[in-house]
């Protein structure tokens, strides 16, 4: 009999671990169509994710920077000025519903070039200061093709991120969003309101040249079947097979929709980007109607502190406080986000009590700065959640989630609430408030895992890689 099957072997652990190492050794390196690849080449296409990740959000930043003088040339009302952020979320909705349709189906490299380069042409309307029609359909376009990044990317570092690094990683893909917008503040604050259509020509041309290195990465690095090797023995995980992937992906939808936690951190995130999104896009109208505040240094500044420095240390804060904890995998990572988020909204809720920039700043500074840190822990953990066989499609189903609630309402909703309250601080007041309610779903989530003794998941599936 061979020793394989012998059971004296199944109860020696140092056999056993041989066994696993034998294993790793087999799967990966005697397959035929085992990769070798690079870590250097891994960071340098990280940069670059992360690079036009930040570029396509300059539009964003330039609209919400130059409100006032868009409004003024086209001639425009706050409801229809707000419709080109609705009609953009309503483009990133269409095309997270076609990404989680293709992206188990097409070349990971060719779906994200495309969708960059088809977002540089369809600026040129802007640029141009075509007709009212043309720029939603444009704004139309760009979310549609924007909403591709925005979901990979996170998924690509989960896969590719090299040990000890992922945090480090996904913080950095994540807070390029914010980058971008300050960009886009930065060339209203360069250019002047005036020249605000030069910065779609900006935003094209840079993005086309990150496009042009992103095509020059080979495949392999694009794929979603590669994973750092080095991550995998770490963790002692136990390699297997694809062969019952056929019947997975028949009741797939059926335990994406089952998995109660993952669809309340799903409205979790819907909640508080809906908040982010109203206020990032109606940052300057609010400082320039309600605390009547004009000079663009200030307004550029202040854009500056409060969205991106205190989100980008939010961040940072949010992934100590991860690994503090023990990890995406610990069972106080839901509790950690409510403390964090309802941090956050208590802060907002005093940002308007006094009409003055530096207090206004300091207040959403730290509004930002604790959302974040709770941000940053949810999506770590809600890769957690999910076996691997389901994170693609939970993934993008996340994406629709987060486009239905969050990104198409909430530019319009803004203009919408402020028609009816009359005053941008009761706006203010109205999405604070919104915002407990997500404090509310984390602590759904985290009684519902606690009392039916849901574990996060721990494992990961082996995969054909070595990184040199």
């Amino acid at each position: 009999m061979s020793e394989t099957s012998s059971p004296k072997n199944e109860d020696d652990p140092v056999k056993s671990s041989i066994d696993l190492d034998k294993s790793i050794d087999n799967y990966n390196y005697g397959k035929s169509f085992q990769k070798i690849l690079s870590k250097k080449l891994i960071w340098i296409l990280m940069i670059l994710i992360s690079l036009s990740h930040a570029l396509i959000y300059i539009s964003p930043g330039i609209l919400s920077s130059c409100i006032t003088q868009i409004k003024k040339e086209l001639d425009l009302s706050d409801e229809e000025f707000g419709l080109f952020g609705t009609i953009n979320g309503f483009g990133a909705l269409i095309g997270s519903l076609v990404f989680t349709l293709i992206i188990e189906k097409v070349n990971h490299k060719v779906l994200i070039t495309s969708a960059l380069i088809l977002n540089c042409i369809c600026h040129i309307a802007f640029y141009l200061k075509l007709s009212y029609t043309l720029l939603l359909y444009s704004r139309f376009i760009s979310g549609f093709n924007t909403i591709f990044c925005f979901t990979y990317y996170p998924q690509w570092v989960d896969k590719f991120g090299i040990l000890h690094w992922v945090n480090f990683m996904q913080t950095f893909v994540q807070i390029s969003k914010t980058f971008g917008n300050v960009l886009g503040y930065f060339i209203y604050y360069i250019l002047g309101s005036k020249k605000w259509n030069y910065g779609f020509l900006i935003e094209s041309i840079l993005v086309g040249i990150v496009v042009f290195f992103m095509i020059l990465i080979p495949n392999d690095y694009y794929d979603k079947d590669y994973i750092d090797l080095e991550r995998e023995k770490e963790s002692n995980f136990t390699p297997h097979s694809d062969n019952g992937n056929n019947e997975e992906k028949e009741t797939v939808f059926k335990d994406i929709i089952c998995n109660l936690p993952y669809i309340l951190l799903c409205f979790y995130k819907g909640n508080r980007f809906f908040i982010y999104v109203a206020i990032q896009f109606w940052f300057s109208n609010y400082l320039q109607t309600t605390l009547e505040v004009h000079e663009r240094n200030i307004i550029f500044f202040s854009y500056s502190i409060t969205m991106i420095f205190a989100s980008f240390i939010g961040n940072i804060f949010g992934g100590i406080i991860l690994n503090l904890i023990g990890g995406p995998n610990s069972k106080h990572s839901f509790i950690a986000m409510f403390i964090l988020q309802l941090i956050s909204a208590l802060f907002g809720l005093f940002s308007n009590k006094i009409n003055s920039v530096l207090y206004f700043d300091g207040m959403m500074s730290l509004y930002n700065f604790f959302n974040f840190a709770s941000g940053m822990i949810s999506i770590s953990s809600s890769f957690a959640i999910m076996p691997k066989t389901l994170k693609g499609t939970a993934n993008g189903i996340f994406a629709v989630v987060l486009n239905l609630i969050a990104f198409l309402p909430a530019p319009y909703g803004y203009a919408f609430i402020k028609n009816i309250v009359g005053d941008g601080r009761y706006v203010i007041n109205v999405l604070m408030y919104y915002g407990l309610f997500g404090c509310l779903e984390l602590i759904m989530a985290d009684f519902y895992m606690r009392i039916k003794k849901i574990k996060l998941y721990k494992e990961k599936e082996f995969n054909d890689v070595v990184l040199k």
